[in-house]
């Protein structure tokens, strides 16, 4: 694990903010130049691993990938070579990026579709959001997922004990993890590493496999 983890949502601002705050300067701090960027190809790597790793452990098939807050993309080849039959959609709220990258414009906290995803991941997203509109996306996420989820977010301990404060973003609703937890336990069932199964599926796992309480 990296000595400190950085954090940037990839990205999903609340419906109010300045839409312009997320334009190509913030893209090049953020992603692009290496002096000040918060993850690269070999993070995005890492993570499909992870994702594609527990996820086919556990023998769930996926053909349908939702990535809500795709930004740059940086996710869509590693999850696609861990599930090379499933079709891949990126959801991005940032018109510079969507207008770049072709990307679905949309927000999470409102996204729907008429066949749930197999997979959906949103990365580094909901801590863009306000307590309201965060707990309506999770409240649509288990809406969109009819299999796995995978969430990560940036939380007030990850911020004072995890991040590298030098490069992450700070202009962020910070909340606990059991903020999150709370909300997530009504649809999904975590089975690891940041991974939830929606209820009902029940992938075996042993015993020690199991999150510990």
């Amino acid at each position: 694990m990296p000595e400190a983890a950085v954090c940037c949502g990839m990205l999903w601002l609340h419906m109010t903010d300045p839409v312009d705050r997320f334009d190509a300067a913030f893209f090049e701090r953020y992603y692009g130049d290496p002096e000040t960027r918060v993850a690269d190809g070999g993070d995005a790597e890492r993570i499909g691993g992870l994702i594609g790793g527990l996820v086919n452990y556990l023998e769930l098939p996926v053909r349908r990938i939702l990535d809500a807050g795709c930004g740059i993309g940086l996710l869509r080849e590693p999850l696609l070579r861990q599930f090379p039959n499933a079709d891949y959609e990126g959801l991005e709220f940032s018109e510079f990026l969507c207008a770049r990258h072709g990307w679905t414009r949309g927000s999470v906290a409102e996204h729907s579709t008429a066949t749930p995803y197999d997979l959906v991941v949103c990365h580094d997203v909901l801590q863009y959001l306000d307590d309201r509109t965060a707990a309506r996306a999770i409240a649509n996420l288990g809406r969109l997922c009819r299999g796995a989820l995978y969430l990560s977010v940036l939380t007030r301990s990850d911020w004072r004990h995890a991040a590298d404060q030098s490069r992450t973003d700070d202009s962020v609703h910070q909340r606990t993890g059991e903020w999150y937890q709370r909300r997530l336990k009504r649809v999904f069932r975590h089975v690891g590493a940041g991974v939830h199964f929606r209820r009902g599926l029940d992938p075996i796992l042993w015993e020690l496999e199991t999150p510990w309480t």
